[in-house]
């Protein structure tokens, strides 16, 4: 099957072709295809993709160490650009789980990561990890609801009625930055079709540093986990837990102001597990 060569863009849905992120497809593909971890008996993850044709299941479960063992390019480019690969990973398990089973059309497939071998403490999670494959390890202490999540949106216009579909969510309610009509003007009128939309479960935690990391006299540091998907409600106030995701930086929109004013939104870090 071919890969996908090209991504969508917020907004109006310009295509934007990312050439390392093509290449980590077709070879993530191949692996898929080609890992066998007993001799002359096929893929590892065949029965694995086959299970993803059954209604709960939209994740496949992937063992780094193999696609360490595979590829040391392969998973270095995965370790390394782990949130500007991560789409065309789960493209790769959706085309590798279409070539052998009965997916559902338009049915969303995510790949997450077992066995990363580094495990961080919170108190090392600095800059120069941001947007990398990490595993860290803490205590729980804070659970939110799971709820709906808004991953991917399909708008219309309100003054032509032209669809524009596929707008990423960027941590935040984000809607088109204008008509894809060409000859419609319209940058703010618009209606989110919720049927036609993409959402995933979503969950939010706190977790602390484990007690026995904590420099003498220090105090235990903290951040916030996302969890997506299947590894929502899993965890409880107080469990010592290892995640496995990656780091990234949410500015808090709540304290963004209007353009012409100053202002100093604040900022914070968290990880996002899928």
């Amino acid at each position: 099957m071919d890969i996908a060569t090209q991504i969508r863009g917020p907004g109006v849905g310009a295509l934007v072709p990312d050439q390392l992120g093509e290449k980590v497809q077709k070879a993530f593909q191949t692996f898929l295809e080609e890992f066998d971890h007993i001799e002359g008996v096929g893929s590892k993850y065949l029965k694995d993709a086959k299970q993803l044709q059954r209604p709960e299941r939209s994740t496949l479960f992937v063992d780094f160490s193999d696609v360490e063992e595979f590829s040391s390019n392969l998973s270095s480019a995965i370790q390394r650009d782990y949130y500007r690969v991560y789409p065309f990973l789960c493209n790769a398990a959706r085309n590798f789980a279409q070539d052998h089973a009965s997916l559902h059309k338009g049915k969303d497939v995510y790949v997450a990561f077992t066995e990363v071998p580094t495990r961080h403490k919170v108190r090392e999670l600095t800059a120069n990890k941001i947007g990398s494959l990490i595993r860290i390890s803490g205590q729980v202490v804070r659970t939110h609801p799971v709820h709906p999540e808004l991953v991917s949106g399909h708008f219309r216009c309100l003054e032509c009625q032209t669809e524009i579909p596929n707008v990423e969510q960027e941590f935040k309610y984000t809607q088109p930055t204008l008509c894809r009509n060409p000859v419609c003007p319209n940058r703010k009128s618009f209606i989110l079709d919720i049927n036609r939309s993409k959402f995933v479960d979503f969950q939010k935690l706190r977790v602390q540093e484990l007690q026995h990391e904590l420099p003498r006299g220090s105090i235990p540091r903290s951040l916030e986990v996302i969890l997506r998907a299947v590894a929502v409600d899993l965890a409880q106030p107080g469990d010592k837990s290892d995640f496995i995701g990656t780091l990234v930086v949410v500015p808090d929109v709540s304290q963004l102001r209007v353009a012409g004013t100053q202002s100093e939104p604040s900022q914070s870090m968290g990880v996002v597990v899928t």
